[in-house]
């Protein structure tokens, strides 16, 4: 941990798990809320991201985990890059180029940096409870909406919190026809875009959810986007948890679930109508005129940037040049090369780091790299999986009483849990564990 000392006034307007809440409420639940400004989309969640560094200088003190630091130094190459390009080639579409800002330049040092220390003390009993929710809550209601439109025919919209207010009356033209039916949306008025994000978030919470039914909602949803992406993301998904995260029962854990999800996509097909084409077309989807960006590729950027198509490597390769692409490799890579050069890591940043994994798998097909929330998720989601410790009570869904006695619900008692109270001494002493000292005073506090 390193430690900032600013000459000036400490003062807390905000309470840390107040924020917690607004971010969850606005980023997570309703990530469309808003309104318009010249066309350019100002969410109520992105708005609040935009506010937190004014408090910066109200700060007696600064502190960040050395990890991040080093996670946000790999994020670097790619932003030299792309600022070069932006300079000396311009920008074909002013709000793909504000978001690209944002999502590059702005982010990471939003979560890697100025976060860092917020992040490293986040109450995770609170968090694990918010998450679990707000998952829950935008699949169930992402059922509602989908048989709502397909029996009524309309739309269910309520302007500046579940969609943007300029989009009013708009859902029809977000992509999401599929002849008569309409994509599953919930609150983020795109399919692909929720199937994206929750891609991201779902290792995560089969992990810390122990509901079999609503775990079940979730994959439903899931399977209502009517995506193809998001399916080919799912399968990829629980194959990468059960190796990385949960080997038990691997064969028959991989079987049942692909087996549930293939019936109820073929039930889909059915019902609808499709044939063979949707599944395997030869024009993947409209992309095929993308894959000929390969023919204009070169070492350096040298056009201006219009935006980021579904294709995201190879449109990556186009704005930014064969240097651009290994830089943004290199900074999309930060989080898993911070990882690995630890020595252990906990299921629950394993976890994470296999929803971050399929985010990247799902980019060779469609990753909506720069439509809010996408790449918000994908730094906070980082910047969280580089917690010194991600463990907690919330996890397995235990009461008080039984974190009392049961290793199995408190982490502390876990006798190869790696932060213990006489190691104090010596965390003391080591800067890039300073932050874990945390711990030891929750292990200190009567229940």
């Amino acid at each position: 941990m390193i430690t900032f000392r600013l000459p000036r006034l400490k003062i807390r307007l905000f309470h840390p798990n107040k924020v917690l809440i607004l971010l969850w409420l606005f980023l997570l639940v309703f990530p469309k809320g808003g309104f318009k400004i010249a066309g350019i989309p100002l969410t109520w969640g992105y708005l609040s991201l935009g506010l937190l560094p004014a408090f910066f200088f109200l700060r007696k003190s600064y502190s960040c985990q050395v990890d991040r630091i080093y996670a946000f130094l790999l994020t670097i190459p790619f932003q030299i890059v792309s600022f070069m390009s932006l300079f000396l080639n311009g920008i074909d579409h002013i709000s793909f180029g504000i978001s690209f800002i944002i999502s590059f330049f702005f982010l990471p040092w939003l979560f890697f940096i100025y976060l860092s220390n917020s992040i490293e003390t986040m109450n995770l009993d609170l968090f694990f409870k918010l998450f679990k929710k707000g998952i829950f809550f935008i699949s169930a209601y992402g059922i509602f909406l989908f048989f709502f439109k397909l029996y009524t025919g309309k739309f269910l919209e309520i302007p500046f919190l579940t969609i943007n207010f300029h989009d009013l009356g708009e859902m029809k033209n977000k992509h999401n026809n599929r002849g008569y039916v309409f994509k599953l949306i919930s609150t983020y008025n795109n399919g692909n875009i929720y199937g994206i994000c929750l891609l991201m978030l779902l290792p995560f919470y089969q992990y810390i959810e122990r509901s079999i039914w609503r775990k079940s909602v979730v994959i439903i949803s899931l399977i209502l986007t009517l995506s193809r992406t998001v399916w080919i993301g799912m399968l990829f998904s629980t194959m990468l948890s059960v190796v990385i995260v949960s080997r038990k029962f691997f064969f028959l854990k991989l079987i049942l679930f692909i087996s549930l999800s293939c019936s109820a996509i073929f039930v889909l097909a059915f019902y609808f109508g499709w044939g063979s084409s949707f599944f395997f077309d030869p024009e993947l989807g409209g992309r095929i005129e993308q894959i000929r960006v390969f023919e204009t590729a070169s070492l350096f950027p040298d056009k201006p940037l219009f935006g980021i198509q579904e294709m995201v490597y190879l449109w990556i390769l186009s704005n930014f040049g064969i240097l651009g692409l290994i830089a943004y490799l290199m900074c999309m890579a930060s989080p898993f090369i911070l990882a690995i050069l630890r020595k252990s890591l906990s299921a629950n940043q394993k976890s994470i780091l296999c929803g971050l994994a399929n985010f990247l798998f799902v980019s060779l097909s469609d990753g909506a790299l720069l439509f809010i929330p996408v790449l918000a998720f994908y730094w906070i989601l980082s910047s969280i999986a580089l917690r010194n410790s991600l463990e907690s009570q919330a996890t397995f869904g235990c009461s008080k009483e039984q974190t009392k006695n049961n290793p199995r619900c408190n982490p502390l008692l876990q006798t190869d849990f790696p932060i213990h109270q006489h190691e104090e001494s010596s965390l003391l002493s080591d800067s890039k564990h300073t932050s874990t000292l945390f711990l030891d005073r929750l292990e200190k506090r009567p229940p």
